[in-house]
């Protein structure tokens, strides 16, 4: 019975490790294969606040096209792209939503929604880096004085050795 358990295990460890991949010390951290797209890394984006009156997911599906500066296809243009959509437009076709005002305001309305949003975060982003900026600036500027009053007061020498225990 005993052979019949570690045979089991022996499967189940195989199994694990053929779906999950075997797991070595000397593996290097480079990824092997395809990367995932970026859309889908960006978990943070998706759980952003478009606004209300959006679908689940409506809101994160219109700013991935948003976000690439892609045309938002409307209802049963999804699968043509754009250039296609625009051709099809000058030839004369009328694609649906075009001929409904009330459908159309909705969309309008959406699409803001999701651009005011976008917007919002860049906003935030620049801040951020701005904001970053001037810290680092600061601390520059606080280590050029304190880096000037020790060398004053003792001499470039003891700055150096300071420095160099700091690097290491």
């Amino acid at each position: 019975m005993s052979d019949v358990g570690e045979d089991e295990k022996r499967e189940a460890v195989k199994f694990k490790e053929a779906v999950q991949g075997a797991r070595h010390a000397d593996d290097s951290d480079e990824e092997i294969g395809p990367k995932p797209l970026p859309a889908a890394e960006e978990t943070a984006a998706s759980s952003l606040n478009y606004g209300k009156a959006l679908l689940p997911g409506e809101g994160a599906a219109i700013a991935q096209f948003v976000q690439k500066n892609m045309r938002i296809p409307r209802r049963g243009e999804v699968g043509w792209n754009g250039e296609e959509i625009e051709n099809l437009e000058n030839l004369g076709y009328v694609m649906s939503g075009s001929r409904h005002k009330r459908m159309n305001a909705v969309r309008i309305r959406k699409e803001n929604q999701v651009y005011t949003a976008e917007e919002k975060r860049a906003l935030a982003l620049i801040n951020f880096e701005e904001k970053q900026q001037r810290e680092n600036a600061i601390m520059n500027d606080f280590k050029e004085m304190l880096t000037e009053r020790l060398t004053k007061k003792h001499g470039s020498r003891l700055v150096e050795d300071m420095e160099s225990s700091a690097k290491d």
